[in-house]
């Protein structure tokens, strides 16, 4: 029974060793920026550039609305200056007037909508920076956290190289021929307990012959399952 202890024992390293490699995979596949980060960085240079964009928005409205009130300030002096006696130049100098301030009406709704645009998109800027910034720690903690723990899994992937290289001159070549077999062919189960008469690995129970000879030093097979059999007392 000493020969399938021995198996039983290579195949928990084994088992341990894919499970800790499969961990390890996930650790590292998930070291680097993630896709909330990206996203919420993203989302703040939208932010950042919508202010800009409102920014210079304001701007032009601004300069547009200072050019029409000097230039209504301008017609508007010559008009009652005296000097333009002329009926004609007169009315097309008032038709002038009145279209620059329709014209300046229109400019200044533009620009207070700009404005609470732009103040909109501030605030909006400073929230996508916040929650940035919020993500970023939040990142920068995971980060650290699994940093550790591929130290741990690579640690232990060590450990159990070690044990495993211990383990493998005690069992002879034919016994772990047949074990890496059925490792193959049997989902990685190559080795199945007997617990109250019954194989684990198929459920099937093992006759008492059979049984007793699971108890001895040569490896004993399961009739229905065919996987090596350790009979736990």
């Amino acid at each position: 029974m000493e020969r399938a202890k021995r198996l039983y024992r290579l195949q928990e390293l084994d088992q341990d060793e894919e499970k800790t490699r499969r961990r390890l995979a996930e650790v590292e596949g998930a070291l680097g920026e993630s896709a909330r980060l990206r996203s919420a960085r993203e989302a703040a240079q939208q932010a950042v550039e919508a202010v800009r964009r409102w920014t210079v928005r304001q701007q032009d409205l601004e300069l547009q609305v200072g050019a029409l009130k000097k230039k209504i300030a301008d017609s508007e002096r010559r008009l009652y200056s005296g000097n333009v006696r002329n009926p004609k130049e007169l009315s097309d100098l008032q038709a002038e007037v009145g279209s620059l301030k329709r014209r300046l009406e229109r400019r200044e709704e533009e620009l207070l909508e700009a404005m609470i645009g732009l103040e909109e998109a501030e605030e909006a800027a400073r929230r996508a920076q916040e929650h940035l910034e919020a993500v970023e720690r939040e990142w920068s903690a995971e980060q650290a956290a699994l940093r550790e723990e591929k130290e741990r899994l690579e640690s232990h992937l060590q450990e159990i190289a070690e044990v495993r290289n211990a383990l493998l001159p005690s069992i002879p070549p034919g016994d772990l021929e047949a074990y890496r077999s059925l490792r193959q062919t049997k989902g990685g189960l190559a080795v199945a307990q007997v617990i109250n008469g019954a194989c684990v690995g198929c459920g099937m129970e093992v006759p008492s012959a059979r049984l007793q000879a699971a108890r001895g030093t040569d490896l004993v097979f399961c009739g229905n399952c065919e996987r090596i059999l350790l009979v736990v007392e």
